[in-house]
């Protein structure tokens, strides 16, 4: 689980960020730039999301001052003039954010994630996690294995080639056992989808797409 820090003052905006994302991250949360630049040192985290206004220290500074460097960087002000978003592209920020509502900052995270992870393994894991499937589901975990597997043969059959390979990694007697797990796993993220998020992946989708219909098109995303 990639570990995430979130550095913004408002103790509201966080906490509903908190509340979107404490399933997909291991967080850790501050409300000024002291306590921020302290977190990156010992969290160490894949992820930064900050907040350029922080009190004590502002945005721009903890990110000069840090020695660690998170994968993915986005920064969150109101205004930016644009000798400051320069030095914050600089400074290693990949995306700003203009006052952004909670479900933009996921939608764009998680596209930024994604856009960032180089093995087509973890980059599969990130469209999971941004679709809310559980990671402590068997389906969850045969969708990872499977999926670039698919990606490299595109037509080949599940229940007769796919579902046999994930079930051998497995060490599963039965190829079925394989085709219910993932089915429950789809079923289950559906059943908490965020609307936006899968519209995104599946526009049009009135029901939870199919074993087939999902793997195909997460299969053609980690291509792309």
């Amino acid at each position: 689980m990639l570990k995430l820090l979130l550095a913004d003052m408002s103790e509201e905006f966080t906490g509903a960020v908190e509340k979107v994302l404490h399933n997909e991250f291991e967080m850790q949360i501050c409300h000024d730039g002291e306590t921020a630049l302290e977190l990156l040192h010992y969290f160490q985290p894949d992820v930064l999301i900050i907040h350029l206004l922080l009190p004590f220290k502002d945005g721009l500074t903890v990110l000069q001052e840090s020695a660690h460097k998170p994968r993915v960087v986005m920064a969150i002000t109101h205004y930016l003039p644009p000798y400051a978003e320069k030095r914050a592209v600089e400074l290693g920020v990949q995306y700003l954010l203009f006052s952004p509502t909670v479900e933009t900052l996921r939608v764009r995270l998680m596209d930024l994630i994604a856009e960032t992870q180089p093995r087509e393994e973890t980059r599969v894991a990130v469209h999971l996690h941004a679709l809310g499937f559980r990671t402590n589901l068997d389906g969850y975990r045969q969708l990872c294995e499977g999926i670039p597997i698919y990606a490299q043969s595109p037509g080949m059959l599940l229940s007769k080639e796919l579902y046999p390979v994930i079930a051998e990694k497995f060490g599963l007697p039965d190829c079925r056992t394989v085709e219910h797990s993932i089915r429950k796993a789809i079923t289950d993220a559906w059943s908490r989808r965020n609307p936006i998020v899968w519209e995104k992946y599946f526009p049009g989708t009135t029901e939870a797409p199919t074993n087939k219909v999902f793997i195909s098109k997460l299969a053609e995303m980690s291509r792309l």
